[in-house]
């Protein structure tokens, strides 16, 4: 019966993650219905490239990048988040198109490139949190976004919260962001610092521990669960191989849970040498067998976890206000 709730739950996690992709591509994808692109200004072109301009051929990177300089240094505050904004949904458009942009570098919108950006963006998170130190708190009654331009955006005083995965697509590997991603870490929904500290390849002694303690905590959802288990495949440690395959031993674990272990487990590769025999008995009951020269690489998708998190909230607490008119 627990394997049954396990594989129940990871599907009904699935359809939901469904849904909110799909919310995603119907507001990315969509065209601009008002002017045309080359008269718009301020908040309109800054909404416009966020959605369309990121993948518009016709504008080159030099062209982004100015409106984005321009927009980050204008005196209206709501210009400069509206520019935040914009470069989050260039972060997302990164993400989901990294294995396009390695083989093509047609559009590449790397604004982590622009001079001074880092720092930039450091101090503007820097600043916001200092005023609001625990922006989770409340968030089940949050609206993150809005539509506005006929598109999906964040709502001014809440674009800051974007920056951390800015920070983690376009400056990994850096420990100049690192105190900002935990900083970002809601509590209720761990799953975002873990897709944080993956798509960041973050692989402190801190970030492997926050993993292990995820894999073995029965209250988050697989969602969580099943990006632990990826960030310990890939940023392989002694901890992290003995956590996979303790949990992989553990009575409650579903075929389908096995089955992510087993995945990560086998992209230790030599070093599954000592735990041989225990997972010879344990893949023996479960019917499975270890796969053989794997190499986890980071999922599709991944950043998206932590971005469109603000972005279903902002939906579902829209449809909860209005039922209750």
């Amino acid at each position: 019966m627990k394997d049954w709730k396990i594989r129940n739950v990871t599907q009904t996690d699935r359809i939901s993650l469904k849904i909110v992709f799909a919310i995603f591509l119907l507001f990315t994808i969509q065209g601009y219905s008002g002017r045309a692109q080359s008269n718009l200004e301020d908040i309109e072109l800054l909404d416009w490239i966020g959605h369309k301009g990121v993948e518009d051929p016709t504008w080159s990177d030099e062209r982004i990048f100015e409106a984005i300089q321009q927009g980050l240094s204008n005196s209206d505050a709501d210009v400069v988040n509206a520019t935040i904004g914009a470069m989050a949904w260039i972060a997302a458009y990164a993400d989901l198109n990294a294995e396009d942009r390695r083989s093509t570098q047609q559009v590449a919108r790397d604004v982590g490139s622009l001079p001074g950006m880092k720092e930039y963006l450091i101090n503007q998170w820097d600043e916001a949190y200092r005023e609001n130190s625990n922006p989770w708190i409340g968030s089940k009654t949050t609206k993150f976004v809005e539509i506005r331009n006929a598109k999906t955006v964040w709502k001014s005083e809440w674009a800051w919260l974007t920056i951390p995965a800015i920070l983690a697509t376009f400056f990994r590997d850096d420990p100049d962001i690192n105190e900002i991603l935990w900083q970002a870490h809601n509590p209720y929904h761990p799953e975002l610092l873990l897709s944080l500290l993956n798509i960041a390849e973050i692989e402190t002694e801190e970030a492997n521990n926050f993993r292990v303690q995820i894999l073995f905590n029965p209250n988050v959802n697989p969602f969580a669960t099943a990006i632990a288990i990826d960030g310990l495949g890939r940023f392989r440690s002694d901890d992290g191989l003995a956590a996979l395959v303790d949990r992989l031993g553990r009575q409650d674990t579903s075929n389908e849970l096995a089955t992510l272990l087993l995945n990560a487990i086998g992209a230790y590769g030599d070093s599954v040498k000592p735990y041989q025999n225990i997972l010879n008995n344990t893949t023996k009951e479960l019917g499975l067998e270890i796969p053989e020269n794997v190499e986890v690489e980071s999922p599709e998708h991944e950043l998206l976890a932590y971005l469109l998190f603000m972005v279903q909230n902002g939906y579902e607490n829209e449809e909860t206000e209005n039922s209750t008119d």
